[in-house]
């Protein structure tokens, strides 16, 4: 303010009208003075506003993932009470499409549905490759935080850009799928739990982390994890890749679901790191741990009946009451 009076003084000395220059600085400085706190109101309500947007998205996500959970879990046991009945083709048991009639005798016993997963995610890392396919893949195969999508959100359990990634994860699922299978009692509600907990890894991802995408199935296995550590303390499990060259090294699983655990957590607290999504590890292992421990009756048991009771109902009136 006191420039621009100087400059108007300078002006008028000079003989006549102030020059234009000065007008224009003073007329400058007395609307930034006017306009100040307007544009600071104009500043908060806007991130305001942003803040309260990302809420609204993050809350339609979590109401696609739930939706989309209990979704699973009706269409699991109702595909379950088919199979059982014969009437579902035994797409998942003995007769039907069971391509394990063409694989040595050894691998003849593996569970059918944990071939097709691995062969699922196998597919979509050679997509991955193409050059062509990879803006549909970043579109519909990976998990961005800011639109949480039933798209994104399945696509993204499959999708693996390195090989790494891709082997560790499959070494994984090939490993526990059998014995978790033989557990529950059923190839479909294995799925509804692997589905499941990558649906909880990708809204915990999505709170958490919501400045980055995200792909990979290690939500999902780590659901399977925490549901086998929590059933099974004292199992014996081993490392990835390492237990082969040691195998005397190894762990009871719920000693190792807790480091994992910590190891996760300290990740998400920015210790160090590995380019992991922690917070996706993290929402896996809480829906593992929460089907181990009292929602497992809940989902599978009472949901399921209630889900089979209007499926039979629905083929009554369809079939004319027959």
């Amino acid at each position: 303010q006191h420039c621009g009076q100087r400059i108007l003084v300078t002006g008028l000395r000079s003989g006549g009208r102030p020059p234009q220059p000065a007008l224009i600085l003073l007329r400058n400085l007395s609307r930034r003075r006017l306009t100040s706190p307007k544009s600071t109101y104009s500043s908060s309500s806007s991130s305001s506003a942003s803040t309260s947007s990302a809420g609204r998205r993050l809350i339609r996500g979590g109401v696609t993932c739930a939706g989309l959970g209990l979704a699973t879990f009706a269409v699991g046991r109702v595909s379950l009470y088919e199979r059982l009945k014969g009437t579902a083709g035994g797409l998942i048991g003995d007769g039907g499409l069971d391509v394990r009639r063409w694989l040595p005798s050894d691998w003849r016993h593996y569970p059918m549905h944990a071939y097709a997963l691995i062969g699922v995610n196998a597919i979509v890392f050679l997509l991955w490759q193409l050059p062509a396919a990879r803006p549909v893949l970043n579109r519909w195969a990976m998990l961005w935080p800011s639109r949480l999508g039933p798209l994104s959100l399945i696509g993204s359990m499959f999708s693996h850009q390195h090989w790494l990634h891709l082997l560790v994860n499959m070494l994984v699922l090939h490993s526990f799928a059998p014995a978790l299978t033989a557990q529950l009692g059923s190839p479909e509600e294995f799925l509804c739990l692997y589905a499941c907990s990558g649906l909880c890894a990708g809204f915990m991802h999505a709170a958490l982390i919501p400045s980055l995408p995200c792909i990979g199935a290690s939500g999902c296995l780590l659901g399977i994890f925490a549901y086998t550590a929590i059933t099974n303390p004292d199992a014996k499990v081993g490392l990835v890749l390492i237990s082969s060259l040691f195998p005397d090294l190894q762990f009871t699983a719920y000693n190792a679901f807790l480091a994992m655990v910590a190891f996760d957590v300290a990740g998400l607290c920015r210790l160090f790191n590995l380019g992991l999504s922690h917070a996706a590890h993290l929402g896996g292992s809480a829906f593992g741990t929460a089907y181990a421990n009292g929602l497992r009756p809940w989902l599978w048991l009472h949901w399921g009946d209630l889900a089979l009771g209007c499926w039979l109902r629905l083929k009554r009136a369809v079939s004319g009451g027959r």
